[in-house]
C-alpha cells in the first residue's frame, strides 16, 4: 500500500496542539528544530524548568509528559532539553509551576523543603518532577521504584540523602528503610533549637505523617487518536505519520530524511556535532511499531516501543534467563528520562559506541524485520545487520 501513496494525499494537520499545566496551547508558527525547553522558557515564560547539560544527563530540565495511549493515560518524565517541540503534540506537559505554588505547594515540593532537599535549588525542579511523575504512575511506589526514578537527576551540592529521605516518605514499604541496625526502641529525634536531627531514614519517616497525593488530571480533549502531522519550519520539516504505509512512503519520497523517535541521539548530533537534517520523520505514533508481545516463545518488539515500556513488560514475565539478560542491561541503560522516550530500534540503527543493547541482542540470536515501500519485509539476523 505504501507504494501507491503520495505525500500530498495524506490529511496532514499543520499546527501543534497540546496542553501545558492544564491550559490548551496552539502553535501555528512552530519550528521543528526548537526544543520543548526553549518553548517553555522563551515563549511561555516558565523558567522553573532549567537548562543544565543540554544533553539529557543532569535532569534539571525534567518535565512530566502525559499522553493517551491504548485507552489509558501514560505519564513519563522527559528531558525537555532534548524533546523536540513537535514531539509533544497531543500531550499534556506539566512543569514545576503547574503542580504547586509557594503559598500552596504540592506534597512533593513540601516534603523536599521540609527535609532540606535543596540548597542552590537549580536541580530541584527536575528532582521534584521526577518524583511527581513516579507518583502519577503509582500513588504508593516501593523503595526500589523511588530510587530508580532518580537515576537521571544529578545534584552537586545538597547530597542525595535528604532528597531520598523526602521521596521515601511516599513509599508503601517504609519498614525496609535503612535503620541503625540496633535492637533498641526508636529514639525521639534530637532537638537543636527548632531543628529535629534524625540519624537514619527510618527515624525520619517515623516522625512524619503519611502524605496524600491527588491523582493527576488529564484533559478530556486529548483523549483522542493522534492525527498525521506535518510542520514546516524555516530549517526543518517535521512529519509524524500514524501508520506504517505512510511512514514507508515518506522515507521513499524523502530518502535523506532522518528517522527520529526519542531524539536522544539525533538531538546530540544536531546540538553538539552541528549535523543538519532538513526533513525529520517521527516514528512515535506509528501504530504497527507499538507491538510488544510473546507468541510461541518468540518476543516481538516494535520499532517505536520505548525502552522503559520494554523494561516494565519484561518485569511482568516469568523468570527467564534470556529476558533477565535484557532486563539487567536495560537497568544500566542511560536514565529513566532517556529510557522513557528512546526506542530499541534507534539504539540498534544508530550504531553508536554506547548502543549497549546490541551485544545482548546478538548473544540472544535476535533478528530484525526490515521493511521498505513496494518491497516485501525481510528478516536479517542481528549479527549481520
Amino acid at each position: 500500500r505504501a507504494g501507491g501513496l503520495k505525500v500530498g494525499e495524506v490529511p496532514w494537520r499543520t499546527q501543534l496542539s497540546f496542553y501545558v499545566n492544564g491550559r490548551p496551547v496552539k502553535v501555528q508558527d512552530a519550528e521543528p528544530h526548537h526544543t520543548l525547553l526553549w518553548f517553555l522558557r522563551e515563549r511561555l515564560g516558565l523558567t522553573g524548568t532549567k537548562l543544565g547539560c543540554g544533553e539529557g544527563g543532569c535532569g534539571a530540565c525534567t518535565v512530566t509528559v502525559a499522553m493517551f495511549q491504548d485507552g489509558v493515560v501514560v505519564h513519563r518524565a522527559v528531558n525537555a532539553c532534548l524533546a523536540p517541540l513537535c514531539s509533544v503534540d497531543g500531550c499534556h506537559v506539566t512543569t514545576v509551576e503547574g503542580i504547586g505554588t509557594s503559598n500552596k505547594p504540592h506534597p512533593v515540593q513540601r516534603r523536599v523543603a521540609e527535609l532540606h532537599g535543596s540548597q542552590c535549588g537549580f536541580c530541584t525542579p527536575g528532582i521534584v518532577m521526577s518524583l511527581y511523575t513516579t507518583l502519577c504512575r503509582t500513588s504508593k511506589p516501593t523503595l526500589s521504584e523511588i530510587e530508580s526514578s532518580f537515576d537521571g537527576n544529578l545534584c552537586r551540592c545538597t547530597g542525595y540523602r535528604p532528597i531520598l529521605d523526602a521521596a521515601k516518605t511516599f513509599v508503601c514499604d517504609k519498614e525496609k528503610c535503612p535503620s541503625s541496625g540496633l535492637d533498641v526502641p526508636p529514639q525521639r529525634p534530637e532537638q537543636e533549637k527548632d531543628v529535629k536531627i534524625c540519624s537514619t531514614t527510618a527515624d525520619v519517616l517515623k516522625n512524619l505523617a503519611d502524605e496524600k497525593v491527588q491523582e493527576a488530571s488529564f484533559p478530556e480533549a486529548l483523549k483522542t487518536q493522534l492525527e498525521p502531522l506535518k510542520v514546516t519550519g524555516t530549517k526543518v520539516t517535521w512529519y509524524r505519520p500514524t501508520d506504517l504505509a505512510t511512514l514507508l512512503m515518506l522515507k521513499k519520497a524523502e530518502p535523506k530524511a532522518k528517522m527520529v523517535a526519542g531524539n536522544t541521539e539525533v538531538g546530540i548530533e544536531t546540538k553538539f556535532k552541528q549535523c543538519e537534517y532538513g526533513t525529520m520523520i517521527s516514528t512515535s505514533a506509528v501504530a504497527e511499531l507499538q507491538e510488544l508481545s510473546i507468541r510461541n516463545g518468540v518476543m516481538t518488539i516494535g520499532g517505536a516501543v520505548t525502552l522503559s515500556t520494554l523494561e516494565h513488560f519484561l518485569e511482568t514475565q516469568e523468570t527467564n534467563v534470556r529476558y533477565q539478560a535484557m532486563l539487567d542491561m536495560l537497568r544500566w541503560f542511560a536514565s529513566a528520562q532517556i529510557r522513557n522516550v528512546a526506542v530499541l530500534a534507534g539504539n540498534i540503527a544508530t550504531a553508536s559506541p554506547i548502543s549497549d543493547m546490541n551485544p545482548v541482542l546478538m548473544a540472544l540470536d535476535a533478528s530484525l524485520i526490515l521493511a521498505s515501500a513496494g518491497q516485501a519485509p525481510r528478516e536479517v539476523p542481528m549479527k549481520e545487520f
